[in-house]
């Protein structure tokens, strides 16, 4: 199926932040986190009320997002760690690699977390670069990391401490815990890096690429490692935020933000560039995050562990002051650009997203998806179904309607058992053809 394409190439830029709230922008609700860059970029873009990740962690959210497909089609449905030995399958095909085919410049900055090992890294799914970290920030070395002959270690580390780390790394794992590689391209380039640098190295790094000079168009995935835990912040944004550390990190973010739409302005790329903001689950207990009236949390099948925060910004092409209550998912990234860029989608697996083009060009009668499919966290099985307003929850056999109760407190399967039923057997139905292609 060839998609059509506008008539003028674009870049694209995904922000994903990493266990930040529903609530947590001020555009969204929260009362003490001041976020004005995201919230003028929201005004003058769509807001999107029923946005949901694929999975209320890590690893399957980022999945999802690259591919356009469930965690379990592409077999990873659960976190990975420095101990494991898998990732994306290259068979999968990731955003990056679709918009190369359309010869785009692309690039990844931040958090991967979909495999360390080299056949897993971005640079063999479709990114021409990449500076980040290679999974979750409260993880540690992994003796599979390549290491640059230029590395900058710090403390008592060596080369050869540094090697035995990673040896040792299963065996001493919480001991090493929070002590994170910083990686360009395939090799780990410092070490430990002071996690409290992180959103600032990432902004410069995104600000370079976005400014880099080519002929061709660019996609960036800028994947902030914060608000993650353990917590960090630059000294300079320590105390801002009328809402403690985790309102600092968040108001850092949005400094971020307005850093990116600068380099666009200033390398003439605002009015040609579409940004794509969303959370990758829901907020993590104990960081000051959350969900507002949402119940649940990351690790939940909640609304509140997979409903995040998220818009879409792009002057000439998405229809400003919009807001939207359509069911739609991260995963609706993937067919969208390929529209954008004329790319036809392969004819050889399934995809679980949408072109949402319509919606966010503000046309009439525009619609999101028919049901969204809720998988429990680090684990095939699938969990809820959401139809419409109509939620059904199979493990506590639960019945909502968001409409009337987001906060999913009022249990209705009693009273409307028949209902219960139906989407029971929808979601059974939908798993059964879940198929890895």
């Amino acid at each position: 199926m060839t998609l059509v394409a506008n008539a003028a190439p674009k870049n694209f830029i995904i922000v994903y932040t990493d266990d930040q709230g529903y609530k947590d922008l001020s555009a969204f609700g929260h009362e003490a986190i001041k976020t004005p860059h995201i919230d003028r970029m929201i005004k003058e873009g769509i807001k999107f009320n029923s946005m949901y990740t694929a999975s209320s962690v890590c690893t399957p959210s980022r999945a999802a997002l690259m591919t356009g497909r469930y965690p379990k089609r592409v077999k990873l449905p659960a976190v990975l760690f420095p101990r494991s030995q898998t990732g994306l399958d290259p068979k999968e095909i990731t955003i990056a690699e679709m918009l190369k085919e359309k010869s785009y410049r692309t690039g990844l900055v931040g958090k991967w977390h979909l495999g360390h090992l080299p056949r897993f890294l971005p640079l063999n799914q479709g990114f021409d670069s990449y500076f980040g970290l290679p999974y979750s920030n409260d993880m540690s070395i992994a003796p599979e990391l390549a290491i640059s002959k230029d590395i900058v270690l710090h403390g008592d580390n060596t080369v050869e401490t540094l090697a035995k780390e990673g040896a040792t790394m299963q065996k001493n794992y919480r001991k090493l815990r929070n002590k994170m590689p910083l990686m360009r391209g395939n090799e780990v380039i410092e070490y430990p890096i002071d996690q409290r640098k992180l959103t600032r190295l990432y902004t410069e790094e995104a600000v370079s690429f976005i400014k880099a000079k080519s002929d061709k168009p660019f996609f960036l995935y800028l994947a902030h490692t914060m608000p993650h835990k353990p917590l960090n912040i630059e000294e300079e944004f320590v105390g801002k935020s009328a809402f403690d550390k985790y309102g600092d990190i968040i108001e850092q973010i949005d400094w971020s933000m307005g850093e990116i739409r600068k380099a666009l302005e200033e390398s003439g790329n605002d009015k040609n560039t579409m940004i794509f903001y969303s959370s990758d689950n829901g907020p993590a207990k104990g960081t000051g995050a959350s969900a507002g009236k949402l119940r649940g949390m990351k690790f939940s099948t909640y609304e509140g562990g997979q409903r995040v925060c998220s818009f879409m910004w792009s002057p000439g092409t998405v229809k400003a002051g919009q807001e939207t209550d359509e069911i739609l998912t991260t995963m609706d990234l993937f067919p969208t650009l390929a529209h954008y860029v004329g790319a036809e989608l392969p004819p050889d697996r399934t995809y679980d997203g949408i072109n949402i083009s319509d919606i966010l060009e503000g046309k009439d009668g525009a619609k999101g998806h028919g049901a969204m499919h809720y998988y429990l966290a680090n684990r095939t099985q699938i969990n809820c179904i959401r139809v419409g307003d109509w939620k059904y929850v199979d493990g506590s056999k639960e019945l909502f309607n968001l409409k009337d109760d987001v906060g999913e407190t009022k249990n209705l399967i009693d009273t409307h058992p028949e209902k219960a039923e139906e989407l029971r057997k929808a979601m059974r139905e939908f798993d059964a053809g879940v198929t890895t292609f």
